[in-house]
């Protein structure tokens, strides 16, 4: 008799738990303040690119004088466009042009091997241009998510080139790998969100496009007595970092 109950009251259930499977899963509502996803996004940007240590060469004269060179260049300012569109899923192919303006580059010089440098000088520092286009990825947002501010963030990895122009008109380009990192952070209910980011370009120097640059600048010492020089490149990359803040345009 009991086992005749159980199973009435099983197929009693049967039609209870199939309209259960059917409803949809709850999955819980995002926050408003949330930046919602978007097909694509435009991006213009004013920043800031840190100063860098372009690298140490060495300048050797016929005469067999020796001098080792530190270049140092200073930070100046950025401006540029971002600009991305929905691959699938996180995905997104992202694409940038920026420019930087010129300062000054700083040269400390002395003879190889002695820790207090000979003296230095400074020179004005060539603009640079940069490109990029590659894949930028959305990192997943917590669920739920109780936070007070909301900002989404997302990772780049993009090939690059970095454009070098010479205030004496010499012009060199450069390969780049970028890497960089944003949060973004809706502006109201809108299209609108504002954009943080950093993102360091990592520059393989064609150190060759220097070589007659440096020789001009070093071959009228008076300890190579006119005899000429030839340079000994001691680097071949650097870190540029550039930090941005820009308001975006998605739909």
């Amino acid at each position: 008799m009991k086992r005749c109950v159980l199973a009435l009251a099983g197929l009693l259930a049967l039609p209870v738990c199939a309209r259960a499977q059917s409803r949809p899963i709850y999955v819980p509502e995002a926050p408003p303040q949330q930046l919602p996803g978007a097909r694509f996004s435009v991006t213009p940007f004013v920043g800031a690119r840190v100063p860098y240590n372009t690298g140490t060469f060495y300048v050797l004269g016929a005469n067999g004088q020796q001098l080792v060179v530190e270049e140092q260049r200073e930070g100046s300012y950025a401006v540029g466009l971002n600009a991305d569109a929905r691959l699938t899923g996180p995905f997104s192919l992202v694409a940038s042009v920026a420019y930087s303006g010129p300062q000054q580059d700083n040269f400390l010089f002395g003879t190889p091997g002695d820790s207090v440098p000979d003296g230095s000088f400074t020179d004005d520092s060539p603009t640079l241009w940069f490109a990029k286009a590659g894949v930028s990825a959305r990192l997943p947002d917590p669920v739920p998510d109780e936070r007070r501010f909301h900002p989404s963030a997302f990772v780049t990895v993009a090939p690059a080139m970095v454009f070098v122009n010479d205030a004496g008109g010499g012009n060199s380009q450069h390969l780049a790998l970028n890497l960089g990192a944003d949060a973004v952070t809706r502006i109201g209910r809108g299209n609108f969100a504002l954009n943080l980011g950093i993102e360091d370009y990592i520059t393989f120097w064609n150190t060759d496009d220097f070589r007659a640059r440096d020789e001009a600048r070093f071959g009228s010492e008076t300890r190579f007595a006119g005899q000429g020089v030839s340079i000994d490149y001691d680097y071949s990359t650097a870190n540029i970092v550039m930090l941005r803040l820009g308001v975006s345009y998605r739909h």
